[in-house]
């Protein structure tokens, strides 16, 4: 499958490490997610026609690895080349160090809207939704969203990795669902499964659904 030319969706998974340990041996008290707070690449993601469209710290992982997430988060890229863009700029390999001191692990993936999939209600991320997050390796896999309450945001196709391991994953699925949902989903017992990741994240910034809107453009 082709990928499209136009916007991208670049879909972090990260790990903090307890406290930041920066590469040039710098004592500091701040904890990793200070560390990557101060990161913050909003101006530099501005800069070559991008932005963030999603932070959500992580409430609950139902499925997934050893490999416990901290935070979500969503860079919508005008396309591939303004990632590209923006690694190369010296001020922005200057306030990486802030994201490297922070980050134990991360994966970064390279994502697409599916196409034929049904544009999501803008008005449906308020608060006090919580975000359901699929990362499967198979794009067959069971849709859990089915089985319960839950708004649908969209589904993503994902083209490859910039940053993990070996795995490869198919699809991304975004869903809104209510604290009692997740209460319900979380009772569980934890899956342990390398090859997909179930997520339930609060976000404190949401415009996946906005994003999707008009899927050919960065809406600022």
């Amino acid at each position: 499958r082709a990928a499209p030319g136009g916007p991208m969706w670049a879909l972090n998974l990260m790990k903090y490490r307890e406290q930041a340990d920066y590469a040039d041996g710098r004592e500091t008290a701040l904890s990793g997610v200070e560390a990557d707070d101060l990161y913050a690449p909003h101006e530099h993601l501005a800069a070559v026609g991008s932005r963030i469209i999603l932070v959500a710290p992580v409430v609950h992982q139902l499925v997934g690895d050893d490999t416990r997430w901290d935070r979500i988060a969503i860079a919508q890229y005008r396309n591939r080349m303004a990632m590209i863009e923006m690694s190369s700029n010296d001020e922005f390999r200057k306030s990486e160090s802030h994201k490297d001191a922070g980050m134990e692990s991360t994966i970064v993936m390279a994502t697409f809207p599916t196409e034929g999939d049904p544009v999501p209600p803008q008005a449906s991320a308020v608060d006090p939704d919580l975000l359901l997050l699929q990362v499967v390796g198979d794009g067959a896999a069971t849709d859990i969203a089915h089985e319960i309450e839950s708004v649908r945001i969209g589904r993503f196709w994902v083209e490859d990795r910039f940053l993990g391991d070996h795995r490869t994953f198919a699809e991304a699925r975004y869903d809104l669902i209510s604290p009692d949902v997740a209460d319900e989903l979380a009772a569980h017992d934890y899956e342990h499964d390398d090859s997909r990741y179930v997520i339930i994240a609060h976000p404190v910034f949401n415009e996946v659904a906005r994003s999707l809107g008009d899927p050919g453009r960065v809406l600022f």
